[in-house]
């Protein structure tokens, strides 16, 4: 496969990025690119981490190295390298590159460049995964009419869903605006004034713009979801807002890349992709209700203890077969235990957020002397003069929905719920 440097200078068109109130054009980057790769010919098939400063620094590095380097690694800050001989840039001199790297002898052909991610450490300590520019592009498209969007980028650029809207926004020749690091208000005067038509976000962070009131100001025709469970009310009050717009969810992690891709408006996907021989990823249930998928591409190292002999990978998420649809209802890794009953906090948010009163929602375990751990939930709601009613709503809902075990034992009105780096919502346990 070609590299991000020729598939990016072999565009008619490319776009221009905006961060901080800096705008540059991806041309520019390019060029820029081609001159590190001429100062620095040592680095030819050596690993290096690049450290996020800003994004045109970054995205001019991806270019630079994608092709050159035997190995990039996306370096988030406080995540330790398991890699000895790798260079960090920037450089903090070039005196010690010089000093302490032998000049290889250049090969004009372009280097297969392995891209090392850190997962987020949702649920545990963050790991590195691998990837080829192949893979992490094999749902990227091009076309006039997606290189005329301008992007949104909501995550950080070092992570998969961060890295996953940087590559379509580059290679589809289209604008990206970066407003990763600002407050819901915030972002949304940047998305307005710069008439953003695409956004992807997880479902936390599309409640939050949400809660704004001020995301239909918006002329959104492309909108992506993914990174947590994408519910059936959220993806319904997308569609009302932006009846036009092509509405889509994404199944994809750190560790498999991008699995399929949802645009039928349900929650889940269909029961018929676990036969579709047609797809690019092979889907199966298996006995313990696990998704388990076989990718096209390479499946990261990480991922080999979770791989049976013909290849399926153990997503460890938890499904449910209803009818025509498969639905998913958490890690299975993350369940609270609840006298020896298992609870998915994730299928318990999504009746919780079936009230229409209720922004955001975080189910989590407290300890219990007695069961070992309670159901506790944290709720953010649109006005507190209806707080009581709320929570009378929220249980009616529970216990027509739930079983006895997977209702909240409490329900506590917060002002806030925490969420990671990616934009998830932080699953660490956090027992009082």
């Amino acid at each position: 496969m070609q590299s991000l440097f020729n598939q990016l200078t072999n565009l008619s068109t490319t776009g221009v990025i905006t961060a901080a109130g800096q705008h540059n054009s991806i041309a520019v980057l390019i060029t820029k690119a081609e001159q590190i790769r001429q100062q620095y010919p040592q680095f030819y098939q050596r690993s290096i981490a690049i450290r996020y400063t800003n994004l045109a620094d970054f995205v001019t590095a991806l270019i630079a190295f994608d092709g050159c380097c035997s190995a990039i690694y996306l370096s988030p800050p406080n995540v330790t390298i398991p890699h000895n001989d790798i260079i960090y840039w920037p450089l903090e001199s070039d005196a010690a590159v010089t000093d302490s790297m032998p000049t290889l002898l250049k090969s004009e052909a372009s280097v297969a460049t392995t891209w090392f991610m850190a997962t987020s450490g949702t649920t545990g300590e963050p790991k590195w995964c691998s990837h080829s520019l192949l893979s992490l592009t094999a749902n990227t498209k091009h076309s006039q009419k997606l290189q005329a969007l301008c992007w949104a980028l909501l995550y950080q650029p070092y992570r998969f869903a961060g890295l996953q809207v940087l590559l379509q926004a580059l290679l589809s020749g289209a604008d990206l605006v970066d407003v990763a690091d600002y407050e819901p208000l915030a972002q949304m005067a940047f998305l307005k004034h710069a008439d953003v038509t695409a956004l992807s976000a997880t479902p936390s962070l599309w409640r939050q713009l949400l809660m704004t009131g001020q995301l239909s100001e918006l002329t959104l025709s492309h909108i992506t979801l993914g990174g947590e469970i994408a519910d059936q009310s959220l993806l319904n009050t997308l569609k009302r807002l932006f009846p036009n717009a092509n509405v889509r969810h994404i199944y994809a992690s750190t560790e498999a890349g991008v699995g399929f891709i949802v645009s039928d408006g349900r929650a889940g996907f269909p029961t018929k992709w676990l036969k579709d021989q047609t797809l690019t990823v092979a889907l199966k249930v298996s006995d313990e209700q696990h998704l388990l998928v076989k990718p096209q591409h390479h499946v990261c190292q990480s991922l080999v203890l979770q791989t049976n002999a013909p290849g399926y990978v153990d997503t460890l998420d938890k499904v449910q077969v209803n009818d025509d649809r498969v639905l998913f209802l958490g890690r299975a890794t993350g369940t609270i235990n609840v006298g020896g009953n298992k609870v998915h906090p994730e299928k318990v948010e999504q009746v919780i957020l079936q009230c229409s009163d209720i922004s955001q929602a975080k189910v989590y375990a407290k300890k219990s002397a007695l069961l070992g751990e309670l159901v506790v939930a944290d709720v953010m709601i649109m006005d507190a003069a209806v707080e009581q009613e709320v929570k009378q709503q929220v249980l009616k809902m529970c216990k027509k929905q739930l079983q006895r075990f997977e209702i909240p034992t409490k329900i506590n009105i917060v002002k806030n719920i925490d969420r990671d780096p990616s934009g998830k919502l932080n699953r660490k346990p956090q027992y009082d």
